[in-house]
């Protein structure tokens, strides 16, 4: 019978797989971790979904975190002009859930967690290789992963590194495609982020990746127009 670590341990396999640069595997494990991961919600959904308040992520304890999440290095490089976030999440499944509507929640962490790994992964594919597809591809995954955490507490771990990581890289993309008003307009919805989110930040981010994100911002007050090289 699948459970959520068997999900989770395919997502964690896929990050040591782009972790050494195997892309290609790395992308067919996240694939059917994604997989894996609808089948356990389908089995267990009518559980989950009984005696479910859909207003109660508003009320969700402020400094309950659902799982672990760990920013692992990656040995790929940087953009030059603008900084890319690029670490992949490792995934854990929480000891225990706290009622039917936590469990959702967390469930939807988890899903954004490993949609934004396949993303990242989509997106150093387009900027080593200019393939415009893979460039699509990860704009769509940041945007599901981004709808997923959406009402979710700031003062969870994981909810605060893909809503600033994926907004950033979103705005990179967009600078990428010419885009110049859209991004400058998502990086100053990122120094709200940011500025809302700092004590989280703090913990999630290295004192580099932070500061890469706050000098993406100057873009948006029009210290430069042009794409990322």
């Amino acid at each position: 019978m699948i459970s959520l670590q068997d999900t989770l341990n395919l997502n964690n396999k896929a990050v040591a797989l782009y972790q050494s640069n195997d892309m290609g595997g790395a992308a067919k494990t996240y694939y059917e971790s994604l997989f894996l991961i609808k089948e356990f919600l389908k089995r267990t959904a009518p559980r989950q979904e009984s005696g479910v308040n859909h207003h109660a992520r508003n009320t969700l304890p402020q400094h309950e975190c659902f799982h672990t999440s760990t920013a692992t290095p990656s040995t790929l490089p940087m953009r030059e002009k603008f900084f890319v976030y690029q670490n992949a999440l490792v995934l854990q499944e929480a000891p225990s859930f706290v009622g039917a509507e936590h469990r959702l929640h967390s469930m939807n962490i988890y899903c954004a967690g490993i949609l934004f790994n396949t993303a990242i992964l989509h997106h150093q594919k387009s900027i080593k290789t200019g393939i415009s597809a893979s460039m699509h591809r990860a704009e769509q995954l940041y945007q599901t992963s981004l709808q997923l955490i959406v009402g979710l507490p700031r003062s969870n771990d994981t909810v605060t590194l893909i809503a600033l990581a994926a907004t950033n890289n979103l705005a990179q993309i967009e600078f990428e495609k010419g885009l110049v008003m859209q991004a400058s307009e998502r990086l100053r919805f990122l120094v709200h982020l940011l500025h809302s989110s700092e004590n989280t930040a703090g913990r999630v981010f290295a004192v580099d990746e932070f500061h890469g994100m706050l000098s993406n911002t100057l873009l948006a007050n029009g210290v430069s127009s042009s794409p990322a090289a």
